[in-house]
């Protein structure tokens, strides 16, 4: 559940914002599903507990729970026990929505790792110019909770996933942080766990705390050297995006 926000400070933010009501609340609430690293499937209320919370109208919080369906963030069900949840993955509704299931299904996990590692050094760098101190320190509690978890594989790599987006988060770049995001679910998506026999949880940590201290440091060598040893990490997830192509393909 996302932290509770009083209503009168979500007003003063709507109210003053130059975008509709509905798109300042949608952009709240992505952030902090971005900005907290909030796992898929959590439920983040009702839709009048949304309302409520953001003080706005019933018509403004349907349109801006329509806005967070259609960029794949969130996924609202009706009933009992229903509400609006974190999407359990942003790229499949996505795909889904657009009809894309098939082009984007049949895409090689190494091909859309290769563009994600093209595009790894554009965002260190954005978050080198724009991050805060606040920022910062969200990182770093992302990667104390990834060493807690360093010897479990699945409970590690859902915290990484989050520390790429929550470094993404800090680009103003709005189609990289767009496409970036999107490569990110859908390479989640197809990772096999069970072919990470050769993880090193706790390597890969020291990785990721370089590179965000390099992004603290802001751009330069410290940053270029850092990302450079975060590309090759990724030659292991290809391995096990492989494995799990191999074991569907087998299903079938």
């Amino acid at each position: 559940m996302i932290n509770a926000v009083t209503s009168a400070g979500h007003q003063s933010r709507v109210a003053v914002s130059r975008v509709s009501r509905a798109e300042a609340v949608a952009r709240d609430v992505e952030g902090e599903i971005l900005g907290e690293g909030i796992p898929p499937g959590e439920r983040l209320g009702t839709k009048e507990e949304l309302r409520r919370r953001f003080g706005v109208a019933v018509a403004t919080v349907n349109e801006a729970v329509r806005l967070l369906e259609t960029r794949g963030l969130i996924e609202a069900r009706p009933g009992p026990g229903g509400g609006v949840f974190v999407a359990r993955s942003s790229v499949r509704v996505a795909l889904k929505r657009d009809g894309l299931d098939g082009s984007w299904g049949g895409a090689s996990f190494a091909d859309c790792q290769a563009v994600r590692t093209g595009l790894e050094p554009l965002v260190c760098q954005e978050a080198a110019r724009h991050h805060t101190d606040e920022d910062i320190r969200a990182l770093e509690k992302i990667l104390d909770a990834m060493e807690r978890h360093a010897d479990e594989p699945r409970a590690y790599l859902e915290l990484n996933w989050a520390l790429h987006r929550r470094i993404a988060k800090l680009c103003r770049n709005a189609p990289l942080h767009s496409i970036y995001l999107t490569l990110i679910d859908f390479l989640e998506d197809g990772l096999a766990l069970g072919a990470l026999h050769a993880f090193d949880g706790h390597a890969d940590l020291e990785v990721h705390r370089q590179l965000v201290a390099a992004i603290d440091e802001g751009p330069g060598p410290q940053l270029e050297a850092a990302i450079a040893r975060h590309e090759q990490i990724p030659a292991l997830l290809v391995e096990a995006g492989r494995g799990r192509r191999a074991a569907a393909s087998r299903a079938g």
